[in-house]
């Protein structure tokens, strides 16, 4: 048997790299599907669809090249426009982890209405990743509060993520609750997924 003090320098290593792996500050990412009227290496499309956009996206609405789309009766939201080719072609992405997309065919042109200018730092991320590695996506459409807030993101595990997003330091945070939990605890963003 080794004698206890052989762990001490792997016991500090650990805690040094936890330390480290605390963001400086949030990162701000923009999923890209297309480049040069393609869809962008990394990605492949793994599903085709034919359907309609009905609105700009609730879930990433401050990109106005980003629609709320239905093919038969799943909504899918955001669907991203491919400005450098084929109009009628967009990329549909369930989360901004996967390598994978929808390739949605247009059956009707998209709306014409204005679309109104939505200021990034007023508007909730599509997506976020906690600094405890969760991935949480936001919810687009009604949700129950919890303590007065609206649940607005969901992550794997039963995580709510609760309320407005504070912003006033380099490093956002979020109220956090998880599957088994009675209470709500901040917990830093590391990336604000747009």
């Amino acid at each position: 048997m080794k004698p206890a003090h052989f762990f001490i320098p792997l016991l500090l290593a650990s805690l040094a790299f936890a330390a480290d792996a605390s963001p400086t500050r949030t990162q701000i990412k923009l999923l890209t599907p297309f480049s040069f009227g393609r869809i962008a290496n990394g990605l492949t499309a793994t599903e085709k669809a034919s359907g309609s956009c009905f609105s700009e996206s609730a879930a990433s609405a401050s990109r106005p090249d980003a629609w709320r789309c239905m093919a038969g009766n799943a909504i899918m939201d955001p669907c991203f426009q491919n400005l450098m080719g084929d109009p009628k072609v967009l990329a549909c992405a369930r989360d901004p982890w996967s390598n994978n997309v929808i390739s949605l065919t247009l059956t009707a042109p998209l709306p014409t209405d204005r679309r109104k200018e939505v200021d990034r730092s007023t508007t909730l991320p599509w997506a976020i990743e906690l600094s405890t590695g969760q991935h949480c996506a936001l919810f687009t459409g009604a949700t129950a509060p919890i303590a007065g807030m609206r649940i607005n993101y969901g992550c794997p595990g039963g995580w709510n993520i609760v309320g407005d997003i504070d912003r006033s330091q380099p490093v956002w945070r979020v109220f956090a609750q998880g599957e088994n939990s009675s209470v709500l605890e901040q917990v830093d963003i590391a990336v604000a997924w747009y």
